[in-house]
């Protein structure tokens, strides 16, 4: 049987229901250009550029948001590289988007803290205004399915212009601390607020498995990364441009504790990981840890999650952690328990802080070896030469088959211990003009070769290289 309404009925339906999604729809709006009132006259465009290796130039411009006295400005951790010398960062500006003009200001890079994932600048310009600082919710929480709001810019044509972006909060992680999925929400480092005003966090990343446990895969995912996670940092922000020190325990090769595992050493349903290389003169080999114990437990708080979980569970915990901090270890050794108490030091030198000396002419950039270099090859952690750290393409150093990643042991039979030395026998053997410069290198892990560099000194102009090895400004 077909049921007919009148037409005059429809209408009256349809006039009902209207009214209340106008309100609906109505509010959320108006939620949105209140957050975007509240917002926007704290945001800023950062720009800067870095000098590669061959000398060309990249240029970044990327959202930030004025956070502290004094025009402190805060951004993305993530875009200031662990591979790249600070020093090959130049000319940060901070850009202030206006109706009708850009103001642009220098700014100086203060440094970056990676285990919350900022880092900040100041506007050092005596001209530029006191612009409002956002003030994040340290305690504001967000539950599944709750709308929020982002930012995005537009490029240089379009004036920077802020845009605001509508999501919902599509998953919720716990472990190893809270954080909120909600993808596609808006520039990276950019804030995130709540309907109601809250300025929640920023857009952040962090490393998900989407794969299983004997295959992983690891993918980065855009997240909330809740005020919690970086709070304590704008009141404390670093200065001269360094990294904030993480706390470092000297163990690697980590494995999750298999099922199998578990049942041979009779743990049960204990979570833990499996010590897989403890480095010489670490803390933990300092303390006495030893490849194979598995560790259950860190101050007493047992180790949680699935198999595919357990190694990020463990090292997030660690990162948690502060640099001269004591921690007690539950550990399995040969089936017995065992706890063992470690001190935590600063994390050795990274790539990234490592002296460097450039070669235009043979077109190369070398290095100092950091623990870095000498753990990932299975080497001591003394061991003598510099490494490659760059070679430009149809140089010289190319012609003549050298790498990056090669590590120089040997330089016309004279033997290279560090990067000065490198650099001094390097300046004396090219300034004889040889036919060729002998290269003794280690490749890889157990590879040596002997290359054959043939120079072409009649067809370019003197070398230009650093008087001294370059280090990171300070």
């Amino acid at each position: 049987m077909t049921i007919r309404f009148p037409l005059a009925a429809l209408f009256a339906v349809v006039a009902a229901l209207c009214p209340a999604a106008a309100v609906r729809a109505d509010a959320t709006a108006e939620a949105i250009r209140t957050v975007a009132a509240k917002v926007q006259p704290s945001l800023v465009i950062v720009s800067f550029y870095v000098e590669r290796d061959d000398g060309s130039k990249v240029d970044g411009r990327i959202l930030g948001e004025v956070v502290g006295p004094k025009n402190l400005v805060l951004v993305t951790g993530l875009v200031i590289s662990d591979r790249v010398p600070i020093n090959q960062y130049h000319d940060f500006k901070v850009i202030v988007p206006a109706k009708d003009n850009l103001q642009t200001y220098d700014a100086e890079y203060l440094g970056k803290d990676d285990t919350a994932q900022v880092a900040f600048l100041r506007i050092k310009d005596s001209a530029a205004p006191e612009l409002p600082a956002l003030q994040f919710d340290r305690a504001a929480t967000l539950e599944m399915g709750d709308p929020v709001i982002g930012f995005i810019t537009l490029g240089e044509s379009d004036g920077y212009r802020i845009m605001t972006t509508l999501g919902r909060v599509n998953g919720i992680l716990d472990t190893p601390f809270r954080l909120y999925i909600a993808g596609n929400l808006g520039n990276q480092g950019g804030p995130v607020v709540s309907l109601d005003g809250k300025i929640v966090g920023i857009i952040g990343v962090h490393v998900l498995n989407r794969g299983t446990n004997a295959k992983p895969n690891r993918q980065a995912t855009e997240v909330i990364w809740p005020a919690e996670r970086f709070i304590e940092r704008i009141a404390h922000p670093p200065e001269g441009g360094q990294e904030v020190k993480r706390p470092w325990l000297g163990i690697s090769s980590i494995q999750p504790l298999t099922k199998e595992l578990a049942e041979q050493f009779k743990l049960g349903d204990r979570r833990g990981v499996v010590i897989g290389q403890v480095i010489d003169e670490s803390p933990a080999a300092k303390a006495g840890l030893k490849p194979e114990d598995i560790i259950l437990a860190l101050d007493g708080k047992d180790l949680t999650g699935t198999e595919g979980q357990l190694v990020d569970e463990f090292q997030n915990r660690l990162k948690e952690l502060k640099v001269d901090q004591t921690i007690a270890l539950d550990l399995s050794r040969d089936g017995k328990p065992l706890t063992i108490k470690v001190t935590l030091t600063a994390q050795p030198k990274t790539a990234a802080q490592a002296k460097r000396f450039k070669n235009r002419q043979f077109g190369l950039t070398a290095r100092e070896l950091v623990l870095g270099d000498t753990v990932v090859r299975e080497l001591p952690n003394n061991e003598k030469g510099v490494i490659v750290d760059f070679v430009e393409q149809g140089s010289w150093a190319e012609d003549g088959g050298l790498a990056a990643g090669d590590i120089v042991k040997k330089i016309q039979d004279r033997d290279v211990d560090n990067l000065d030395l490198f650099q001094k026998i390097f300046e004396e053997e090219t300034a004889r003009k040889p036919k060729e410069l002998v290269f003794f290198v280690l490749r890889g892990k157990k590879d040596t070769k002997l290359l054959r560099l043939e120079p072409r000194w009649d067809t370019l102009p003197e070398a230009k290289s650093d008087k001294k090895p370059a280090a990171p400004d300070k």
